[in-house]
């Protein structure tokens, strides 16, 4: 793991978990509502850096073993994009008097 454990706990609650729903801010839960030891799995392998891990632990600062409480929000912060959107365009014939050379024209000019 290239980050320390505190930025990794901090890079995987930019996500909400898809295991015990904990939002975004805040570390997993137990069944029992308490913070959990660790981040679920499912949780801490939206975060690349990460995904090779077996485990990532809650810091101690997270209280793990006591009953969950939502943590501070977090500022979103837009990804820079670095892609150009694709567009997609979609021709069909739903009889054998329509022709699909008008449409993909129409494509090809959009």
């Amino acid at each position: 793991m290239d980050l320390t454990p505190d930025q990794a706990a901090l890079a995987v609650e930019r996500h909400d978990c898809p295991n015990c729903d904990a939002p975004a801010g805040s570390a997993c839960r137990t069944r029992g509502g308490k913070t959990a030891a660790k981040y679920h799995t499912p949780r801490f392998v939206l975060v690349p850096a990460l995904r090779e891990e077996l485990e990532i632990p809650v810091p101690a600062d997270r209280h793990p073993g006591r009953a969950w409480k939502q943590g501070p929000a977090l500022a979103v912060v837009p990804a820079p994009r670095t892609e150009r959107p694709v567009r997609i365009g979609y021709a069909r014939t739903s009889t054998a008097r329509q022709q699909l050379a008008s449409q993909l024209e129409a494509l090809h000019r959009a």
